[in-house]
């Protein structure tokens, strides 16, 4: 557990937020213990953090901290992952329908010249009638 040394604030309840941590004793300094996991989160919160006691070495932390318990983290993992994973499938799913549309588009596109070229062709039969008639 490491310890940090921090200087407590006017009233002996937090440390001071005017200063920051060190790892060094020094005057007017209190020493206390930080659990290994919590290291990241005094370091930044360090003014946050309540001594249990006047002499104790322990700080409570704010309970507005992230719990960072190795099954906190890992069920967060797998949050990320069943979201990445519902994602992906989304996106394929979306992929094979933009896929499906450009296909019926094709058909579609394909229909629609085959009826032109059907209807272009009656009306040339149409004007060859005309034009056999007028002689």
């Amino acid at each position: 557990m490491p310890i940090y040394y921090v200087k407590p604030d006017s009233d002996n309840k937090f440390p001071d937020k005017d200063t920051t941590p060190v790892l060094e004793p020094a005057d007017d300094l209190r020493a206390v213990n930080i659990p290994t996991t919590s290291v990241q989160y005094f370091t930044r919160y360090w003014w946050m953090y309540a001594f249990k006691s006047d002499d104790s070495q322990e700080v409570t932390a704010p309970g507005n901290l992230p719990n960072l318990d190795i099954d906190y983290l890992q069920g967060l993992i797998n949050q990320e992952g069943e979201t990445i994973q519902g994602l992906q499938t989304a996106l394929g799913s979306a992929t094979k329908a933009q896929v499906e549309a450009q296909q019926q588009f094709v058909t579609t596109q394909e229909q629609f010249q085959k009826q032109f070229v059907s209807l272009s062709q009656q009306i040339v039969a149409v004007q060859k009638q005309i034009a056999a008639k007028a002689e």
